[in-house]
């Protein structure tokens, strides 16, 4: 698939609302009955049930169930992840407003020994700037003044940052970003190796078919008995289209990989391992070294008893 990114996202969202749909609608009605239909010509106590966990180890409806939600998961963890890093970017952003409103002069008040009118308006002044308030990152007054006598929010000259102040800020954001497209790498990584878990793992439980005849002689059936299915045709084509859904979900995962590029992939996975080698090499270094003491005799404790 040579789609654009946006593009297979958006289909592969739009394919996985589609299952969750049609499980919580359709599955639910096709397999109502499936225990209770499911009969064997016998009067054996405990030989349906038998029978029937052993045709069918796991209901379909709530292997299905399980999948969405195991496979759904990746994707909700990176999204909690998202969320927190930009919390974490506005708090930020809005300190270094602070910062720089701190390291502000303050505004000439007069001699040393000025008094009156002087006094009065450096007050006036600073309870001006008790009433700004910051809106979406940009100070503003909230005091119903007019354009001449007070501005509605401070000029851009004076909260330029320091070019230090720049660079780091610049450093941060780029980690950041890294951060957040090796989780997103990892996740789908993940999500497609959940995704062929589950389809291995449908067609070793229930294969491409439902059988309308089941024949079974586990215990407690004393002898081998006919179990019948209720609508096999119904359930083997919502098999074959669960089949088919997962595996599209393979293949947009599997293209979506292929566009990020198996080299980032490569990188991101390093760039993971990396970290964690660096962080526990910095912990070991900052542990304190705590000599042991050495409780033995020394040479004048031992020539004293001699």
């Amino acid at each position: 698939l040579s789609l654009p990114l946006p593009l297979l996202r958006i289909l592969l969202t739009v394919v996985v609302i589609f299952r969750i749909l049609i499980v919580a609608i359709v599955g639910e009605t096709v397999y109502d009955d499936e225990q209770t239909m499911f009969v064997c010509n016998t009067l054996q106590p405990g030989c349906n049930q038998a029978c029937y966990d052993r045709a069918f180890p796991i209901s379909h409806i709530r292997y299905w169930v399980f999948q969405i939600i195991m496979v759904c998961t990746p994707s909700l963890c990176f999204i909690t992840y998202s969320v927190h890093q930009s919390a974490k970017q506005r708090e930020r952003r809005y300190s270094t407003v602070f910062l720089a409103l701190d390291r502000e002069p303050p505004e000439s008040m007069g001699g040393p020994g000025g008094t009156g009118s002087g006094a009065s308006g450096g007050g006036k002044r600073e309870d001006k700037k008790l009433q700004n308030a910051i809106v979406n990152g940009v100070l503003q007054n909230t005091e119903n003044t007019s354009k001449e006598t007070e501005p509605d929010c401070l000029e851009v000259k004076e909260l330029t940052p320091h070019p230090s102040g720049l660079r780091t800020a610049a450093r941060s954001k780029l980690r950041r970003q890294e951060g957040i497209s090796r989780f997103y790498i990892i996740q789908v990584v993940f999500r497609n190796a959940l995704e062929i878990g589950f389809l291995v793992g449908q067609y070793f439980l229930y294969g491409f078919s439902v059988p309308g005849l089941y024949e079974c002689d586990r215990y407690p059936c004393i002898k081998e008995v006919e179990c019948y299915v209720s609508r096999p045709t119904e359930k083997t084509v919502f098999l074959v289209f669960m089949f088919a859904v997962s595996g599209i979900c393979v293949v947009l995962n599997l293209a979506e990989l292929n566009h990020l590029g198996w080299r980032k992939i490569k990188l991101a996975v390093r760039g993971a391992q990396a970290k964690r080698k660096s962080v526990y090499e910095i912990r070991n270094k900052d542990l304190p070294r705590v000599s042991v003491p050495n409780f033995g005799r020394t040479q004048s404790s031992d020539s004293a008893y001699v």
